[in-house]
């Protein structure tokens, strides 16, 4: 299995465990759930990094929106079950769909950045 497809899984994985954390910390402490998507966009840039300085910028790009995907959809299924992160308002099903789209299209972005900065950190000559 290539380097890049263990570090998506480990990626995955950690969005998952984060998110349902995430859920109950929330839950059981008062706070926003909304503030923890500051630790999810930190785990899509360093294991985007770690794909871009493995496979390349466009593996990373699509490692960010595959990371988005996997948030977006059990990520949040996780969340909205535990309550902290079922929307106030009902939601329509474009409007659940919009939304999945927004978060993968942001996790390709975000894994375009970590993409090139792995890329170019991994690809330094020393003079």
């Amino acid at each position: 299995m290539h380097r890049a497809v263990k570090t998506f899984l480990v990626g995955a994985a950690t969005i998952v465990v984060f998110d349902t954390l995430g859920a109950l910390a929330s839950q059981q402490l008062g706070f926003r759930y909304s503030i923890l998507s500051l630790g999810s966009y930190i785990i899509y840039f360093t294991i985007t990094y770690w794909c871009g300085k493995q496979a390349g910028v466009l593996v990373a790009t699509g490692t960010g929106a595959a990371l988005g995907l996997v948030d977006s959809t059990l990520g949040w299924a996780l969340s909205w079950a535990i309550g902290p992160g079922r929307p106030q308002e009902p939601m329509s099903s474009a409007a659940i769909a919009g939304a999945i789209v927004f978060v993968v299209l942001f996790g390709g972005a975000l894994g375009l950045v970590g993409g090139v900065v792995g890329w170019t950190i991994g690809n330094r000559v020393d003079a």
